[in-house]
């Protein structure tokens, strides 16, 4: 009997559509991995460099924000990143910030360098600033207040802070040290800028101590003196 045989598949067909597959999947587990991974040993002098990825890592950043820009309130951070009178405040009350209310989609933070010594352009505003032009100025900032006591062991220069840029996976070293000495550059851009966040928190009769200012629907509040999270989370709730 004459039996009409059917075609069978291409056999390579089958073959590709699994390669296909396996490489958008293998795309997918690498750009997850970008957001989250840990710091490599080379990173390991840097202290708070893992803490840094899992507080801040895969959140936001653009310029000096941490947050998604529709958030209802702002706050607006004054800080030193040198000084040991925001260290504790800092590390205190922004991971929880950043893990809570900036994650949930509620709260937006602003970047302010602010000098105790009345100095607007310390070194380390400049490698936060040239961090902040890659998306990772609070990374930065979070690494400064960790290591302040290895940056008086080892003295606060730019071989120092290339070392804390070099703690944040994905931060393009060579581009943030070209951004670090061109804002160094006498009337540049950067140095514009931190005058004017120094003129700012005057204006805003900011004391010397850690301090934020706190903006919503409801209106403005500026909390001083070093506020604790309880305090800051009031403030939140008072003006959304």
């Amino acid at each position: 009997m004459d039996r009409t045989a059917k075609p069978s598949p291409r056999p390579g067909r089958k073959r590709v559509l699994l390669i296909l597959v396996a490489a958008f999947v293998a795309l997918g587990i690498a750009i997850v991995g970008m957001s989250t991974r840990e710091p490599s040993q080379e990173y390991e002098q840097v202290v708070g460099a893992g803490d840094s990825q899992r507080i801040f890592g895969g959140e936001r950043q653009l310029d000096d924000r941490l947050g998604q820009e529709s958030a209802p309130v702002q706050m607006q951070l004054f800080l030193d990143a040198q000084s040991e009178t925001y260290r504790d405040q800092f590390l205190e009350t922004v991971p929880p910030l950043v893990t809570g209310r900036v994650r949930s989609g509620d709260l937006k933070l602003l970047y302010r360098n602010r000098s105790l010594t009345r100095n607007a352009t310390e070194l380390s505003f400049f490698a936060i600033e040239a961090a902040q032009k890659q998306g990772y100025g609070w990374q930065y900032a979070y690494l400064m207040f960790r290591n302040q006591e290895k940056a008086k062991a080892e003295g606060l220069g730019e071989e120092f802070l290339e070392t804390l840029a070099g703690g944040i996976p994905n931060l393009e070293a060579p581009e943030w040290k070209e951004d670090f000495e061109a804002g160094l550059e006498p009337g540049s851009a950067v140095e514009e800028s931190l005058i004017a966040q120094d003129k700012l928190a005057i204006d805003l009769e900011i004391r010397d101590q850690p301090a934020a200012v706190v903006s919503g629907p409801n209106g403005t509040e500026i909390v001083q003196d070093a506020p604790d999270l309880n305090r800051l989370l009031q403030a939140i709730d008072s003006v959304r």
